[in-house]
């Protein structure tokens, strides 16, 4: 379970802290979190992303001017990605909802940073259910690989069997109900292209949109859906497809 959440500047500044039981002294683990971080790139220019104590673990994510840190006791390894999943994406939330200035202008000040509990309630009620389901490990290994890539901009997973979602983090501008009725007709087409052009069982397909490219992966009665960037696949279709017919 999570025992305390801290954002803290790269600097060694507390921005935001939440605890359950309160474990430590924030700015006392602050600076000492940032000297180690600090050691950590000076000896192998690379960051920290996980320190085990006896009784509790510290899961990093470093992002941009912000460290996110999630403190935990954990009973496996599916819980520890769980915890990773949570401090990428609330390291994300954080900077989305703070800019760079606004934190750089506002370091030591907590109090500017308390509507972020709506966030922390929202992100860590979600993830923290993936422990309890009976796919967790196939969900949890791919939902701890898209959180920490920037360019992966939400991912839901699907039951085709039972024609049900198993969980989902997509933005906030697209409704859930969207993404269950394109996922049952998407797949539910492309198993009836492959059989008609005898291409055998299709199980990736790529699609362009105006904000976004969608991928969509079959894994036996699963598929993964993942909303891109539109940079992140670049210009793969060469212009007269691409470009708008004369009007």
């Amino acid at each position: 379970m999570i025992k305390s959440y801290l954002i803290m500047s790269s600097s060694g500044v507390p921005l935001y802290a939440r605890s359950v039981d309160r474990v430590f002294d924030e700015t006392l683990v602050s600076c000492f979190l940032s000297a180690l971080q600090s050691f950590a790139k000076g000896v192998s220019h690379a960051c920290i992303d996980k320190i085990d104590m006896d009784k509790m673990t510290f899961f990093y994510a470093f992002k941009g001017p912000i460290y996110s840190i999630v403190v935990a006791e954990t009973a496996d390894e599916v819980e520890s990605r769980v915890y990773r999943i949570i401090a990428e994406k609330l390291g994300r939330s954080f900077i989305n909802k703070y800019p760079a200035e606004f934190i750089e202008h506002n370091l030591g000040v907590i109090d500017r940073y308390s509507d972020f509990d709506v966030e922390f309630e929202q992100i860590t009620s979600d993830f923290s259910n993936l422990t309890k389901m009976s796919q967790r490990d196939f969900v949890s290994e791919y939902f701890v690989n898209a959180a920490s890539n920037e360019n992966i901009l939400g991912m839901v997973i699907y039951d085709l069997k039972k024609d049900e979602f198993i969980a989902k983090d997509i933005p906030k501008d697209i409704s859930p109900n969207s993404f269950e009725s394109f996922s049952a007709m998407l797949f539910n087409f492309i198993e009836r292209l492959g059989k008609e052009l005898k291409a055998g069982e299709i199980n990736e397909t790529l699609l362009r949109a105006k904000n976004y490219w969608i991928g969509a992966f079959r894994k036996g009665d699963y598929a993964v859906l993942m909303l891109f960037s539109r940079e992140f696949f670049g210009k793969i279709l060469p212009d007269f497809v691409t470009k708008q017919l004369d009007t």
